[in-house]
């Protein structure tokens, strides 16, 4: 049997090779102990358990001293700063990273010991899963925001995370759709429910979740403008309506005339199911009225239209933001028009999204500049 300290409960191996662990979480009324039992196919596992339990029972953490398992101060962590601070769809994400790939490889070691060593065994253990260095960078910047909560609260004095080394982590390149994928994508519209999205996306560049929030208030066709004020959010507890994260994610957008035909092709096929837009404020809804999910849209919509106008399994419905983004680039439209159209919080973030489609923009330009530098009898040999 492996004792633990005073208070902390008792570890033992089962016959059936099992592991359990018992500990004390305090007295009921008639003064005996209240006592749990937990199961675990490893020791590492009862160990997580156990601290969940005291945790759960309201026992004291003693965080002051780090004495407790980083498996308890990540959920200390997870209730009682993420969920108050950040966003529900953030929560989960980091919960999900807390449980799936922190907790069950290093969650039984002590957060005051929990050193670089641990962290360099940690991602090796992930590597030999077989997970990717996606999800490794991703867990090691929700373990770097826990740690550097317990730093800012006098926990610890050190962050280990910020001793290893990083896996390389290449980011996808931005794939915007040809002018002619885009046409027989519209043409596919006319035929689909909800086709329409398509088309609006590509003509204003606006985020699914921000079309999905689209009520009719929000759009006057007669001047030819449409209000982005809210943004569709899915949680494991369903989907709600929120504010765009940042300042510059509420604007108004111009519509150009594909844009408008599009949304009266909606309006048009709203009254003929019976959802008049006086009754059903939400633009693109499900089939009984209210708002349409993701999975929903991208199943009946998306690929059903990305599979009839030939274009790549590849191509994400958020490709379509980004070939709003290179035609205006192409149209020599000013990055921070685009910026503003596409709702980025900063200049740097559509610049750096973008660079690459920038580059061949600058070259068009300086083919420009320099045919204002030409001599007559050069401007009429490159004419010939």
């Amino acid at each position: 049997m492996a004792k633990r300290a005073n208070g902390e409960g008792t570890i033992s191996r089962r016959k059936d090779g099992r592991w359990q662990g018992a500990v004390t979480l305090g007295r009921a009324p008639n003064g005996k102990s209240i006592r749990k039992c937990v199961y675990g196919k490893t020791q590492q596992e009862c160990r997580e358990k156990m601290d969940l339990l005291r945790q759960q029972a309201g026992k004291k953490l003693d965080f002051k001293r780090g004495t407790d398992s980083l498996a308890v101060y990540l959920q200390h962590w997870l209730e009682n700063v993420v969920k108050l601070n950040r966003a529900a769809r953030t929560h989960e994400e980091y919960e999900m990273a807390v449980r799936l790939y922190i907790v069950p490889y290093i969650g039984h070691r002590k957060l005051a010991k929990l050193s670089a060593q641990d962290l360099e065994s940690w991602q090796a253990s992930l590597v030999k899963k077989g997970h990717s260095d996606h999800c490794r960078m991703r867990a090691i910047r929700v373990l770097r925001a826990a740690l550097n909560s317990a730093i800012r609260n006098q926990v610890i004095q050190f962050n280990p995370v910020s001793a290893i080394a990083k896996p390389k982590v290449v980011s996808r390149e931005v794939q915007p759709l040809e002018v002619d994928q885009c046409e027989r994508l519209f043409a596919e519209a006319e035929t689909n429910r909800l086709g329409d999205i398509v088309t609006l996306a590509v003509m204003t560049g606006l985020r699914l979740g921000e079309l999905l929030a689209l009520e009719w208030n929000d759009i006057n066709l007669a001047e030819g403008v449409l209000s982005v004020r809210r943004t569709l959010v899915e949680t494991n507890s369903g989907l709600s309506l929120k504010e765009p994260k940042s300042r510059a994610g509420r604007r108004v957008i111009t519509l150009g005339r594909p844009a408008i035909e599009a949304l009266r092709n909606r309006r048009r096929k709203a009254i003929e199911e019976g959802m008049d837009p006086k009754a059903i404020p939400v633009v693109f809804p499900n089939t009984i009225g209210t708002h349409q999910t993701r999975s929903g849209l991208s199943n009946y919509t998306w690929y059903v239209m990305r599979d009839a106008a030939g274009i790549g399994k590849d191509v994400r419905f958020h490709d379509l933001r980004h070939s709003h983004a290179s035609f205006m680039i192409a149209a020599g439209i000013h990055i921070k028009v685009i910026q503003e159209r596409l709702g980025h919080s900063t200049f740097k973030l559509t610049a750096d999204t973008y660079s690459h489609l920038l580059q061949s923009a600058q070259a068009d330009a300086v083919e420009r500049v320099d045919e204002l530098f030409r001599k007559p009898d050069e401007k009429l040999v490159a004419v010939k």
